[in-house]
């Protein structure tokens, strides 16, 4: 299937528009030299509004479901500096919904003693926060398990009321959530066709997984020979692939397209994540630092610092080989780069560094 018609066929399905798309695709001129490659950058932190992200993507779909349903709130999850979480206030003041967040807070106590990074712009969009602190020795999903849980009786009080409420999972990751990247990887080709580039690698990081699932659709539908390497900032579960194909799998099943992706498919490097989510590692603050010297573009210490670090990397040890044309799809999360320094690192050196 051509991407014009793939995209036909997508932009059927209900849409709101929130975002600015499509996002520029950005040739990385100076790295390009360094590494002896053709490097390009898919500007996703540009995708608006409230400093963008990749799940704007995904949020047109969700949330022109919600209106559908005449939604009054909005509910969603993710840890306290979650860039999901903050593009889904952003989204839902422009469509005049009611958010609800609850946040994982992983550094001690009740909640933070600070609102900084993302947790700050949560603040001023006046979204209701509720802080879920999990219990010592659980794992961060358990602990989303557990906000589900918890947000279900706010739900429920919240309908008994008469007030109607639209749930979206952690990073959006359902099948019309993650139709938004498949969409996206339409997009790209498009871009591509104009631009002439026979791309070849796309490097990406991945969290929860519905960007990639989003993608490999868009890959499937295409028939596209372009390589993917996601790189994720987390520990992953053994059933992550099978689930990611197996979302992949249901968003086909909503285009009606006969095809499908196997979980062997579905292969998630590991390599890069440091000592865990939201802890930064000597490599992804030297990416981020090397980045921002290059070619005045700032990553977050969360996601993009880590896979970045992992294509660079890919590049020094031609795993990735020279004369490739590359592409670092960037997911935003820019703010996170003003959160805690346990979160951001020493991004920055100096004799006074504060």
């Amino acid at each position: 299937m051509d991407a014009y018609r793939a995209e036909k066929l997508i932009l059927n399905i209900p849409r709101v528009p929130i975002g600015f798309f499509p996002t520029p695709l950005q040739k990385l001129d100076n790295l390009s030299k360094k590494y002896n490659s053709s490097l390009y950058m898919k500007r996703d932190d540009l995708s608006g509004p409230e400093f963008g992200g990749n799940k704007i993507r995904k949020l047109e779909f969700l949330l022109a479901e919600a209106v559908k349903k005449n939604t009054e709130y909005v509910f969603t999850y993710g840890a306290h500096q979650s860039n999901h979480c903050r593009e889904t206030v952003a989204a839902c003041r422009k469509l005049g919904l009611k958010p609800v967040l609850y946040l994982l807070y992983l550094g001690g106590g009740n909640k933070p003693g600070q609102y900084l990074g993302n947790l700050f712009l949560d603040k001023i969009m006046d979204a209701e926060i509720k802080f879920v602190s999990p219990t010592p020795g659980i794992s961060a999903y358990e602990a989303v398990e557990h906000s589900y849980k918890i947000s279900a009786e706010h739900i429920l009080q919240l309908e008994k009321g008469g007030h109607r409420c639209y749930d979206i999972p952690v990073g959006g990751f359902n099948p019309i959530g993650c139709l938004g990247f498949t969409l996206g990887f339409i997009e790209l080709v498009k871009q591509l066709q104009d631009k002439k580039i026979k791309l070849d690698y796309i490097v990406f990081a991945t969290g929860s997984g519905g960007t990639l699932a989003g993608l490999l659709a868009g890959k499937a539908m295409l028939n596209s020979d372009i390589k993917m390497i996601p790189i994720s900032v987390d520990v992953e579960p053994k059933d992550k692939p099978k689930k990611i194909a197996d979302m992949a799998n249901e968003v086909l099943k909503i285009l009606g397209i006969d095809t499908s992706i196997n979980e062997n498919e579905v292969i998630i490097d590991t390599g890069y994540i440091g000592e865990g989510y939201e802890k930064p590692s000597e490599a992804s603050t030297s990416a981020i630092r090397e980045l921002a010297i290059e070619e005045g573009i700032v990553l977050d210490p969360v996601y993009t610092g880590k896979a970045f670090a992992g294509l660079l990397d890919y590049l020094r040890k031609r795993l990735i080989p020279q004369d490739s044309n590359v592409l670092f799809w960037h997911t935003g999360g820019t703010p996170a780069i003003f959160a805690e320094r346990e979160i951001v690192g020493h991004v920055y050196k100096g004799v006074n560094e504060l």
